[in-house]
């Protein structure tokens, strides 16, 4: 089973570099990171940095471990206000995977807007880097059913699912059945199974400081401090990679090993 972690923008520092971050995830035999290119230096306005390229590749390569690249949250090809702005990062992204040789882009879908825009978006990214044998997995903002109706529309064999099972979770609003039953929906197209915990939990609203005392939100916690039951979640896939979604650098930096990794979910 291949295993991934995402390297989060705020975890790379003056004090903790992208080199040793690296080294630090292969240290505890994990096979591949998650990155985002946008907020190494990769992409300015739109376009591609040339010169940070080579930099950011060589230490990629420096440690020998495999990545995939992550769009930014921010990029909602739906918004027909700003389509043009938003499939432009996406394009130079796309361009990057190719440039440093990634296998994956993952993004987000849109949360609201024109689905038809970003169905058509989806399909002329794909055409575009479907000659470099790069697949793009588009994760569920929330709803599981919504996000497979794009993929099914996109309807390109380089498009999969990337299926955020803590999103799916909060879209099931806590309810475990209901979280298995929606999961079931995407087995057959997962390219890439998401895993952090949660609560199940949207409401109240609070600010993002009181989240984890009221147990709300997308909290990003690590498999067993929240509800989820990943054991019964991971039983229903074969051997789809999975990717670590932790956001805070404390509980980043005590990460078990892969093996521990995988024996914690499964006991879950």
């Amino acid at each position: 089973m291949e295993i991934g972690v995402t390297i989060y923008p705020h975890f790379v520092t003056k004090d903790k570099t992208l080199a040793s971050i690296l080294a630090d995830v292969k240290i505890k035999n994990y096979d591949f990171v998650s990155i985002f290119p946008h907020t190494l230096g990769l992409i300015k306005n739109g376009v591609v940095v040339e010169k940070k390229l080579r930099n950011v590749e060589t230490t990629l390569r420096g440690v020998g471990i495999d990545y995939i690249v992550r769009m930014p949250t921010s990029v909602n090809l739906r918004d027909h206000i700003y389509y043009t702005r938003h499939f432009r990062v996406a394009r130079a992204i796309a361009d990057v995977a190719i440039k440093l040789g990634a296998k994956v882009i993952v993004m987000q879908s849109g949360r609201t807007g024109r689905l038809d825009l970003e169905i058509e978006a989806i399909q002329q990214l794909a055409d575009m880097v479907a000659p470099f044998g790069i697949k793009i997995a588009l994760e569920n903002t929330f709803s599981v059913k919504d996000t497979l109706y794009v993929v099914d529309n996109v309807d390109r064999e380089n498009v999969g699912f990337a299926l955020d099972v803590a999103h799916a979770f909060l879209s099931a609003q806590g309810d475990a059945d209901k979280l298995l039953e929606d999961v079931k929906l995407g087995t057959d197209k997962t390219v890439i199974l998401m895993i952090h915990d949660n609560f199940g939990k949207f409401f109240p609203q609070v600010e993002p400081e009181d989240a984890l005392a009221y147990g709300v939100g997308d909290l990003h916690l690590m498999p067993g401090e929240g509800n989820i039951p990943f054991g019964k979640v991971l039983r229903l896939f074969g051997e789809v990679p999975l990717l670590l979604k932790v956001k805070d650098p404390e509980k980043f930096a005590k990460v078990p090993t892969k093996q521990g990794l995988i024996e914690l979910l499964t006991s879950l």
